[in-house]
């Protein structure tokens, strides 16, 4: 089901409630947790300050919520890459990063609240780590392992090159305002997107690949 067909679905309080989670999710990931005001999350989902209260709580509840409405990104891509369980460790690394580059275009906000909150640390990122991306992560960089145990990828850090490659798929997806201010240039558009992945998946990606000619010819009888 779509997620406007979802919202149609969806009762009067529950449709109110999507709205400012929608709007939240936007905010949060933009301007920070910080600077993020209840009045101004009311005002741009057009409902009244008590009607958001009627719903959550406090800013933190709020957030919360706003955040779970990645869970389901998170899900599709366990769900694929569990099918692909058996394909090289470095074909599921690949996967996976395709993946994320996709879901970044669909759901800006994910890259931005990751930056963000991936910067300030604290009880907000540790919450994060434990309800929605710290089991990817973790799975990432154990599939990064296994590559470079097979001699696939360069002996970096596994943590560190995960890190690395995703900052870079989702820096586009968060400075696509500079793009367009700085160099008149619209990352999101089929032929910007597809540049991209290009740029993440062969450029970078194949930088980190272990060069096994050498090994390979001394491993030739």
């Amino acid at each position: 089901m779509s997620k406007t067909a979802t919202v149609v679905a969806l009762g009067k309080g529950e449709r109110t409630a999507a709205r400012i989670r929608e709007v939240a999710l936007d905010q949060f990931s933009r301007l920070g947790f910080e600077r993020v005001t209840l009045a101004g999350i009311a005002e741009a989902a057009e409902v009244s300050q008590p009607t958001l209260h009627y719903h959550f709580r406090d800013k933190d509840h709020l957030w919360r919520s706003a955040m779970l409405e990645l869970a389901a990104v998170i899900s599709d891509e366990e769900r694929l890459l569990k099918a692909a369980r058996d394909a090289p460790p470095l074909t599921q690394l690949r996967m996976a990063m395709r993946m994320f580059l996709e879901v970044s275009w669909r759901h800006p906000a994910l890259g931005g609240i990751i930056a963000l909150e991936g910067m300030a640390g604290g009880e907000r990122l540790a919450w994060l780590n434990e309800n929605l991306t710290g089991a990817r992560n973790r799975r990432l960089a154990e599939l990064a392992r296994r590559a470079m145990a097979a001699g696939e990828l360069k002996p970096f850090p596994p943590e560190l090159l995960v890190v690395t490659v995703q900052a870079a798929a989702v820096g586009a997806v968060n400075l696509a305002p500079l793009l367009r201010s700085e160099f008149g240039y619209e990352p999101d558009t089929p032929e910007g997107r597809a540049a991209h992945e290009e740029l993440i998946l062969n450029a970078l990606m194949q930088g980190l690949v272990a060069d096994r000619s050498g090994r390979d010819a001394e491993e030739a009888p």
